[in-house]
Formats: structure tokens, C-alpha cells, sequence
């Protein structure tokens, strides 16, 4: 056949290993998960650094949150209180052209 004469087997050996998919039995392995995920015992109050500030939103007249670009890539939304110390700030506001946090604009 044309398959064979390209060396490609119409049968491959590894065909016979495929199995349906069956859920999880909870009665033959009980507590296991499909979804859960090891912590590899990482700290929870381990500190992050901060690669720089992407963004600004007004919550209200008040409130200004930032969002924060971390080194590992992920990106949250932080309040002012969280960030007002950080470099990354001075940066992000040289940007903007304005001198404190509450110059920055308030844009939708």
C-alpha cells in the first residue's frame, strides 16, 4: 500500500497500548485529585521582585491601584499602599511626566 512504501505503519505497535479514558475512582484510590498541585514547600510569605508597573486604575476619587509586572511574569493589580515605596513607581510616574500618584490621569 501507499503507507507501507513510505515506511508508515497503518497499524502502529503502540496502538494496542491506547485505553478509554476512565474518571478517577475514588473508591479504589480515595483522596486523589486530578486537579490538585504540589507546593514543592514553597514559602507563601516569600517576596517577589518587581520587574516594573504596566498600568494605573482610579478604584474611585480615591483609591489608585497599579498593576504590577513581576519578574516571574505574572501580572496583579496592587493597591498604592503596596507600592509606594518601589522604584518601579518612580519609574512609572517619570513616565507619566507627573511627580506624585494622585497626578496621575484619571482615564476609563
Amino acid at each position: 500500500s501507499q503507507l507501507t512504501s513510505r515506511h508508515i505503519h497503518p497499524r502502529p505497535s503502540h496502538q494496542r497500548a491506547i485505553q478509554r479514558y476512565e474518571a478517577n475512582n475514588n473508591k479504589l484510590f480515595p483522596r486523589r485529585e486530578a486537579k490538585s498541585f504540589y507546593d514543592f514547600g514553597a514559602n507563601d510569605n516569600k517576596e517577589w521582585l518587581v520587574d516594573e508597573i504596566i498600568a494605573h486604575r482610579w478604584i474611585n476619587s480615591m483609591d489608585l491601584e497599579f498593576q504590577v509586572c513581576w519578574t516571574l511574569g505574572e501580572a496583579t493589580w496592587e493597591p498604592m499602599s503596596s507600592c509606594k515605596d518601589l522604584e518601579a513607581l518612580d519609574s512609572y510616574l517619570e513616565l507619566w511626566g507627573v511627580g506624585k500618584p494622585r497626578d496621575l490621569p484619571r482615564h476609563r
